[in-house]
C-alpha cells in the first residue's frame, strides 16, 4: 500500500509501506518491509520519481526471495541440496548461484587466520539451529574430533571435493551482507543514489536521508534499546553480529548459534562485535569473526582483514572500540569504554 501526504502535513506513518512524499519535483522518500532471511528487512529509496521507486521495491523483494531459495541452508534450496550431494558422493558440480560464495569464503577464512568457517554447517545443524528444536550432542561431539574447515573443500573446474564427511557450507555468516551488496549494486545501475537497506539491524546505507544522515541505533546486547547511535552519509555498511540474536538455554547454559571453529562451541566471552565499513559483505564477515575471536588478537585480526572501525562488547559489558570509530559514534552512558588505536 503506498500513500502520499500533503508536503505541508509530513507525519511519520507506522504502516508496513511508508511514503513521504515532497513538493512537485522535490525528492520521495518510500519505504517497505519484507520479511527474508530469517529478519525484517526495512528498504528506504529517496528518489523524485515515485512509480520507478515502487516497481524497485517489487523488483527488491523478488530478488531476496531468489536469493533465500539459492542460499538457504536447511529448507529447499540450491544450498541444501548441494550438500546433500555433496556428503552423499563427496563430489558435485558447483551451482553459478553459490560459486561466488564459496569463493569469498575461502578468501575470508584465510584472511581471518581460519575464524571465518563456514564448514560448519552440519555442526550448526547439529546444536539445534536449523530449524529443528532438539540438539544431537552425539553427534556434535562425533564432528568435533574431525571439525570441518573451508580448507577441506576443493573447487575443481566447477566441481567441489570434500576431503571430510562432516562438511556441510552454511553461508549464515556473510550471506546477509552478500545479498545486501547485491541488492545495492541493483539500486546504483537504476540511477538510485540516496537508499537504507536495513535487515534487522546489519546495513548499507548509500547518500542521505532527504539532505539528513541516516540515523542508525546499534542494540544494546544487554537489555533492549541501543546501545549506541551513528549518522550515516554515503556509501556505509555498518554490521553487528551477537550471542543474543539466536540462542537457547540447555542446561542452564546459554547456546548461540556463532561457532568458534577451534573447539567447535559456541563462541565465549563476547556479547557482540559491530563493524562499520564500506564493503557488506566483508562488514559482515569481520563483525563475525571478531564476535569469534574476542580481545584476544583483535587488533591483528582487524589489520588481517583491512578494517579501521569496530567495537567489541564482552559479556562484562564493557565496550572495547577502535579510535577510528570512537570518533564517529555516540554512546551510552554508564559503561567502561576503552579506545584502542590500531
Amino acid at each position: 500500500m503506498y500513500r502520499s501526504i500533503d508536503c505541508r502535513l509530513i507525519k511519520p506513518l507506522l504502516i508496513g509501506v511508508i511514503l513521504l512524499a515532497g513538493c512537485e519535483q522535490q525528492p520521495h522518500l518510500v519505504e517497505q518491509r519484507i520479511l527474508q532471511f530469517g529478519t525484517v528487512i526495512d528498504v528506504s529509496l529517496v528518489h523524485h520519481d515515485l512509480a520507478k521507486s515502487e516497481q524497485t521495491l517489487i523488483e527488491i523483494e523478488q530478488l531476496l526471495s531468489a536469493y533465500r531459495q539459492s542460499w538457504h541452508a536447511w529448507e529447499d534450496s540450491e544450498l541444501s541440496r548441494f550438500n546433500l550431494a555433496l556428503g552423499s558422493s563427496g563430489a558435485v558440480k558447483v551451482p553459478a548461484s553459490l560459486l561466488e560464495l564459496i569463493t569469498l569464503s575461502q578468501r575470508y577464512y584465510l584472511s581471518s587466520n581460519r575464524l571465518f568457517n563456514p564448514a560448519l554447517g552440519k555442526l550448526i545443524a547439529a546444536y539445534g539451529f536449523h530449524g529443528q528444536a532438539d540438539i544431537d550432542e552425539e553427534l556434535i561431539k562425533i564432528i568435533q574430533r574431525d571439525l570441518p574447515t573451508m580448507a577441506d573443500l576443493e573447487i575443481q573446474d566447477r566441481l567441489a571435493i570434500s576431503r571430510n564427511p562432516h562438511l556441510q557450507l552454511d553461508f549464515g555468516g556473510i550471506a546477509k551482507g552478500y545479498a545486501i551488496g547485491l541488492i545495492a549494486s541493483h539500486l546504483d545501475r537504476l540511477g538510485f543514489e540516496h537508499y537504507l537497506i536495513n535487515a534487522g539491524g546489519d546495513l548499507i546505507t548509500s547518500g542521505n536521508k532527504l539532505g539528513k544522515a541516516w540515523r542508525i541505533g546499534v542494540k544494546n546486547p544487554f537489555e533492549p534499546g541501543a546501545i549506541a547511535s551513528i549518522g550515516l552519509l554515503g556509501k556505509q555498511a555498518l554490521f553487528t553480529s551477537g550471542n543474543y540474536q539466536r540462542f537457547y538455554l540447555n542446561n542452564d547454559e546459554t547456546v548461540h548459534h556463532i561457532i568458534d571453529p577451534r573447539s567447535g562451541e559456541p563462541s565465549k566471552h563476547i556479547s557482540s562485535a559491530t563493524v562499520l565499513t564500506s564493503d557488506p559483505v566483508l562488514a559482515d564477515v569481520a563483525a563475525t569473526t571478531l564476535m569469534i575471536d574476542g580481545l584476544n588478537n583483535y587488533r591483528s585480526l582487524a589489520g588481517s582483514l583491512g578494517i579501521e572501525d569496530y567495537m567489541i562488547i564482552d559479556d562484562q559489558q564493557r565496550i572495547t572500540i577502535s579510535g577510528s570509530l570512537a570518533g564517529k559514534i555516540e554512546l551510552s552512558a554508564g559503561l567502561m569504554v576503552t579506545i584502542v588505536d590500531q
